[in-house]
């Protein structure tokens, strides 16, 4: 998915030109990569929250308009966004090559309710909610979409387990770090703790529970007494 973007060029840097052109609705952007030197310019804030809306969201290809003449095909990265207010701050737009492999975050959705959470009164835990891959810029997926139904208490999926579409692969190909997890409530393992701690302090009493020594304890005074 592509989207068109007209940049301007800032003549002017710094904070309060920064401020003026996001109170003109323009947000400050930088353009660099793929061996251009680094230019600082700004674009419409509007357009590039629409684009940002489409299904490729931040992954989308954009064909930025680089004053009169060049033409630059981009990925936005370091979106930086206002810390309370609804806006964006400031974007990197990398210059990227079409027949080149790049590295994304990709959104995972998880389907489907896991046995584990049905049968056994589980929790399914979300640990990362992104995948980090790498593709062609034309074929970065816009998310993908995991089945756990089938995990049970105690089981996972990790990075590594996840099917990728044809000509997507994981960034870090030894990457075996865990996305989801079903596990108990705390309250049902706090339980489980406290009922094994009742056993062992039970097994405990009924070793004192006639409130006399064991023979063994008394041997040796026994046999002073007899002895006398």
């Amino acid at each position: 998915m592509e989207a068109n973007l007209k940049a301007t060029l800032r003549e002017d840097q710094g904070s309060p030109e920064s401020r003026r052109l996001r109170k003109e609705g323009l947000l400050p952007a930088v353009v660099y990569g793929q061996g251009m030197e680094s230019t600082a310019v700004y674009i419409d804030a509007r357009e590039f929250r629409n684009a940002l809306k489409t299904e490729a969201g931040s992954n989308i290809i954009l064909n930025i308009e680089l004053g009169e003449k060049d033409k630059v095909t981009a990925l936005a990265r370091q979106i930086q966004r206002h810390p309370y207010r609804d806006e964006f701050v400031h974007v990197d737009l990398i210059k990227v090559d079409l027949t080149q492999t790049v590295e994304a975050e990709v959104q995972i959705n998880y389907n489907g309710i896991p046995l584990g959470v049905k049968e056994e009164g589980g929790l399914v835990q979300t640990i990362n909610n992104t995948l980090r891959i790498s593709a062609l810029p034309t074929n970065i997926p816009t998310s993908l979409d995991i089945d756990i139904s089938h995990l049970n208490v105690g089981e996972n999926v990790s990075a590594s387990d996840i099917e990728l579409p044809e000509g997507v692969t994981l960034a870090n190909e030894e990457d075996d770090s865990v996305m989801v997890t079903v596990t108990l409530p705390r309250a049902a393992v706090e339980e489980e703790e406290d009922v094994l701690g009742e056993g062992l302090e039970g097994e405990e009493g009924e070793v004192a529970a006639d409130g006399e020594s064991s023979p063994e304890a008394d041997g040796e005074d026994s046999s002073e007494e007899s002895a006398e």
